[in-house]
């Protein structure tokens, strides 16, 4: 006999579901699941909302060439986006790009090429910024007032000093008998030790070179007694006091060098933590990383062992991994394509050179993509650059390290790999990856409400970055788009509003009322869509940055429409036969629950069966006034037979506010 249930579902809060996971009807996840999520977010508490449109800021300097987007946060008074691309930088604030006193957009030079964009890292202390790549030297931007920024080469004094050539296999002799600082020396190198046969390996470029010897560093500032073009006498200053003069046998001292240069590489990778800058990772010395004097972060001198002092320290891959990112969750941590690492001191106290701990915590290994930390956590995407991993350290040792995939249950949104990841914590907080299909997914994430709910956003054009930035009254979430304009390739800089329904967009008022609308030059020739006091208007074709509506309107918003798609799950029923799989069924009395929305599209039994769900009423005055909210539910009817599944289909396809809370229908099999 046929049987009738009633399906009711109160949430979305999974989002879209992989259709790996479309059998297991029996889960949580499915039951709060979407087949489908375009160009929706999820809410906090459990709705789907339209996503935000986005405003249109700038053109970006090249229209054919990759960028990527920094954010430089002095204080939410004073923060800025950064537009990083070849040989160039740029700068906005306030949604709006920064010009220089002439009008002309400020702009400072860089030596970045494009390729080297991705593998840039960055840490900031205060107005000054440091940026690292390994083929070229830390640069230190700072920041004097919205239009004077510089950006040089930093200056430590001193670098890291460390073994790049092996130290001779030698006898040193001193020649004097001064131990102190700042005192002369003279040492001179020998085979035996006897010191009668004399050592030649000292070379031109050992000038400016360290001898760490006797608990005492000395720096050589001249060598002398040359054979064959090398030397075994040389004459240095003492940095460090000796604890004697004795000769010092083989193997128990040590010539050091600068370890970053053109030659060995620079650092790859930085962090400030506990005072401390923080710097990792050189061709040279991949696994190695140094830290700055406590509250000095240009003094990296390791010779002393004081516990303020500079140090530095190698990290056991064990498959040889170099260093990709520094990041910190509750304690420091050292990523690499292999593991992950712990770096600590002990109990409640900072990182000091004699307690400096290192623990390995786990074996996923990260990508190039910059982690990020979202509440108590430290997000970063697995080194196949198609998952995002979460670590909670919940103790200071990492005994309690607790990971999490949080893409599993939703991995084929993911599956181009990903790009860029970014968290937006005010509003709804909420996670965006941009994927290398130039899609973004975006996951509404609160562990303490376990909500974690994916969903994918598209645009007319591809994603290329996206950077949050925070600010006085929200966060806001800068993107860089790739678009194809009148024919013509272009990269926008926009940013997401939750006031807008429309992509690029730009909006108008004028209070005595318009059908001319100027500014509209970032979209000229394009068929754009319009909003006009809150009605959809037909299409408009920019003319020379200019659009003509048919009527006055008083606001007006002119952009790129997207369509918002929901595709419900098919949810399992228990009946007296077991289940509804597999039973032929049909839908009656759809009912759904809207709030601050203003019409919808649903199809019930495929692209055929389209309803349009309104709320307007008929009655005086109403073409050019905006169509009243939907607040209360829709009950629909429903009539025919489909086999195994139910499809049901939301759209809202216009430039309109759109919040679906809840849907239920009455299925009958049979």
């Amino acid at each position: 006999m046929p049987a009738q249930v009633r399906v009711v579902q109160t949430s979305f809060s999974a989002g879209e579901i992989s259709p790996e996971m479309r059998g297991r009807t029996d889960t949580a996840k499915h039951q709060n699941g979407l087949k489908k999520s375009v160009n929706a977010a999820i809410s906090p508490f459990g709705g789907a909302i339209r996503r935000n449109g986005s405003l249109f800021i700038n053109n970006a300097k090249y229209s054919d060439k990759d960028l990527i987007l920094i954010k430089f946060v002095y204080s939410v008074d004073q923060s800025y986006m950064l537009e990083l691309g070849e040989y160039y930088m740029r700068f906005y604030i306030n949604g709006h790009v920064i010009r220089d006193r002439n009008g002309h957009i400020y702009e400072v030079p860089t030596h970045y090429k494009e390729s080297d964009l991705k593998d840039i890292k960055y840490t900031q202390r205060q107005d000054t910024m440091f940026l690292v790549h390994g083929d070229h030297p830390v640069m230190e931007l700072k920041r004097y007032g919205d239009d004077n920024w510089t950006l040089k080469a930093a200056v430590f004094d001193p670098v890291p000093f460390e073994e790049t050539v092996p130290t001779p296999y030698a006898y040193l002799k001193f020649a004097t008998t001064d131990k102190d600082v700042d005192k002369s020396v003279t040492i001179t190198s020998f085979n035996d030790d006897t010191c009668t046969a004399k050592h030649y390996g000292f070379t031109n470029s050992d000038i400016g070179a360290r001898i760490s010897v006797n608990s005492g560093v000395l720096k050589i500032t001249n060598i002398s007694d040359a054979k064959d073009g090398k030397y075994c006498t040389a004459t240095g200053k003492i940095v460090y006091a000796l604890s004697s003069t004795i000769t010092a046998i083989p193997n128990s001292w040590t010539i050091l060098h600068p370890g970053w240069s053109a030659e060995h590489g620079y650092p790859s990778a930085t962090y400030i933590h506990q005072q401390r800058l923080i710097f990792a990772s050189s061709k040279k010395f991949p696994r190695k990383i140094w830290m700055s004097a406590t509250g000095n972060p240009y003094n990296f001198d390791t010779a002393d062992s004081s516990d303020d002092d500079a140090l530095s320290v190698g990290i056991d891959d064990n498959h040889g991994n170099k260093i990709i990112h520094l990041a910190q969750d509750q304690v420091l941590l050292a990523l690499t394509a292999g593991n992950e690492f712990s770096i600590t001191g002990g109990y409640e106290n900072g990182i000091k050179p004699n307690n400096i701990n290192i623990r390995l915590q786990s074996a996923f290994g990260c990508s190039h993509v910059r982690p990020i930390n979202v509440d108590a956590s430290m997000l970063f995407v697995q080194r196949a650059g198609k998952q995002l991993k979460a670590v909670s350290n919940g103790g200071y040792y990492g005994t309690d390290v607790e990971w999490m995939t949080l893409s599993e249950i939703s991995r084929h949104l993911l599956t181009s790999g990903i790009k860029a990841i970014t968290y937006q914590q005010d509003p709804n907080s909420m996670i965006y990856v941009v994927c290398n299909d130039g899609t973004i997914a975006a996951l509404t994430y609160n562990s303490e409400q376990e909500i974690a709910g994916w969903g994918a956003f598209e645009t007319e054009g591809q994603y290329l970055y996206a950077c949050c930035l925070p600010d006085k009254t929200k966060d806001v979430v800068y993107t860089a788009v790739r678009r194809i304009i009148n024919g013509q390739k272009t990269i926008t800089i926009e940013i997401f509003d939750p006031e807008l329904n429309t992509d690029c967009a730009m909006s108008g008022y004028d209070a005595n009322g318009s059908n001319i609308w100027h500014g509209f030059n970032h979209l000229e020739g394009h068929t754009v869509s319009v909003v006009a006091d809150g009605v959809v208007m037909p299409n408009q074709r920019v003319v020379n940055g200019t659009i003509n509506l048919n009527r006055d309107a008083v606001s007006i918003e002119v952009g790129l429409n997207y369509k918002t798609t929901l595709e419900l799950l098919f949810q399992d029923s228990l009946i007296n036969a077991g289940t509804i799989v597999g039973s032929r069924l049909t839908l009656s009395d759809v009912t759904f629950r809207f709030h601050n929305t203003r019409g919808a599209s649903v199809y019930l039994y495929g692209p055929e069966s389209g309803q349009v769900i309104t709320s307007r009423k008929f009655g005086k005055d109403l073409l050019d006034t905006a169509p009243p909210e939907l607040e209360s539910s829709v009950q629909l009817s429903s009539i025919g037979w489909d086999i195994n599944e139910i499809n049901i289909t939301i759209e809202q396809d216009q430039p309109l506010p759109f919040h679906l809370l809840a849907v239920s229908y009455v299925v009958t099999s049979g």
